[in-house]
């Protein structure tokens, strides 16, 4: 269930002046399929966007989301690893995308640096890009969620 779909709306929002204008969001969420994504963004968004168009629904290319609610932006890490390939002996390289939220640049690098620590192999981050994602959904299994629940109203 790793998989990360990016999706993007359209829809008109009303300003405070009264005037009608067209605005555009990206979220990313996780989902087994196309279709599952649809679902799950539709009844995410109902409440709070009752009509939008679905422009955009794809399959990401991030591979883990470092969230942090308290912050406001959401930017890319390509991360690099060098991997050596046991039959050949010839150094590999493995890019990996990271989708992380911070206020900065800065305070994005340092918590991919958190994350990777303890890390065997040796890596670099190759790239670091502000994104338009508004937010991120990611996939919750609301049995477990109902299960650890029911475990805190016992004691």
């Amino acid at each position: 269930m790793n998989t990360w779909f990016s999706c993007k709306i359209n829809y008109l929002k009303q300003a405070e002046n009264g005037s009608i204008f067209k605005k555009s969001e990206q979220y990313m969420l996780n989902a087994l399929s196309f279709t599952e994504a649809e679902a799950r963004l539709q009844g995410i968004l109902e409440e709070y966007i009752p009509e939008y168009n679905l422009a955009t629904c794809a399959k990401s290319n991030i591979n883990d989301i470092v969230i942090d609610e308290s912050q406001d932006f959401f930017f890319k890490l390509k991360v690099t690893y060098v991997s050596a390939d046991a039959d050949s002996g010839k150094e590999k390289k493995i890019n990996e995308n990271y989708l992380v939220q911070a206020d900065s640049i800065k305070d994005a690098i340092e918590k991919i640096e958190v994350r990777m620590e303890g890390t065997v192999m040796e890596w670099e981050i190759a790239s670091v890009s502000k994104t338009l994602v508004v937010d991120v959904f990611p996939y919750v299994d609301e049995a477990i969620v109902e299960k650890e629940e029911e475990g805190t109203e016992e004691n």
